[in-house]
């Protein structure tokens, strides 16, 4: 038995972790942040989202980073077909001896694969250190029309929020461009083996807009803006855009008083369009 996995094997996630991890012989990576799910109702959180999708139409998808394949083999259950994108090449092959023949195990770098798959749904208990680097790969990717992100619960809340609030940020910015974001339930440390740090937060992001080349040009803008969040927007702004080789619009002085954090998407994808002229 894996040290720090329970024992009795009632929960069908744990038994499959443990079973995983034998036939690899490995233990968790931290250089890899991996954390595996052992608890089922965890899985729920992830399963439930992904079964909506399959029903509205979206029967193939991209995993990245199956691990164990705590989320994989249910969700080829109500999937046609999975590419499960694994890091690690002998957690790749331990899954792929358990997996049905709908499920593709391929080693590589999920990423990379974010941003240029063709399967309409994605999901992912993401690497914490890379969930907005997907989410922006996600969003970029116009083929992708929903995912399911496991995120830290912070970063959860930045993917939601909305202008004026604590949490507003260049990534609210990003996601607000193309998705509905709705956060759907929160998984505690507990049900990870090993234990992380955080929360962990399932998020769906489902696609309102295709991306455009101009909203690279908004999101470098917003990049810089954010940078200040509390300081007062027209000031920050005119910075960004100078700093960018752009002349800025005469319309930012109607921005009075307010500040980067009250800012709307839709006003980086003006300045884009200012900027390039």
């Amino acid at each position: 038995m894996q040290p720090g996995l329970g024992r009795g094997g009632r929960r069908r996630a744990e038994s499959l972790v443990r079973r995983v991890l034998g036939l690899a012989g490995l233990r968790p990576s931290d250089r890899l942040g991996q954390h595996f799910i052992i608890d089922d109702r965890a899985v729920g959180e992830f399963l439930k989202p992904i079964t909506r999708a399959a029903e509205g139409g979206l029967r193939e998808a991209l995993e990245i980073g199956p691990g164990a394949g705590s989320i994989t083999l249910p969700a080829a259950g109500v999937l046609d077909r999975i590419v499960a994108v694994e890091l690690d090449r002998r957690l790749a092959s331990a899954l792929s001896t358990l997996a049905p023949p709908s499920v593709a195990v391929v080693v590589g770098d999920g990423l990379k694969y974010a941003a240029v798959s063709r399967a309409p749904l994605v999901y992912s208990n993401t690497p914490f250190n890379l969930s907005p680097a997907i989410v922006e790969a996600l969003a970029s990717n116009n083929r992708v029309s929903a995912a399911v992100l496991g995120v830290q619960y912070e970063v959860a809340r930045r993917m939601v929020a909305r202008p004026g609030s604590r949490d507003y940020s260049r990534l609210s910015v990003l996601v607000s461009l193309v998705f509905e974001a709705e956060l759907t339930g929160v998984v505690k440390p507990q049900a990870y083996y090993p234990r992380p740090q955080v929360l962990t937060a399932v998020v769906v992001v489902r696609r309102l807009r295709r991306w455009r080349s101009l909203y690279s040009v908004a999101m470098e803008l917003a990049g810089c803006a954010f940078t200040q969040r509390n300081k007062k927007a027209s000031k920050v702004l005119r910075r960004c855009l100078e700093a960018a080789g752009c002349t800025p619009p005469r319309w930012l002085e109607t921005l009075g008083d307010a500040r980067v954090w009250m800012l709307e998407p839709w006003d980086f994808v003006r300045l884009a369009e200012a900027c390039r002229g």
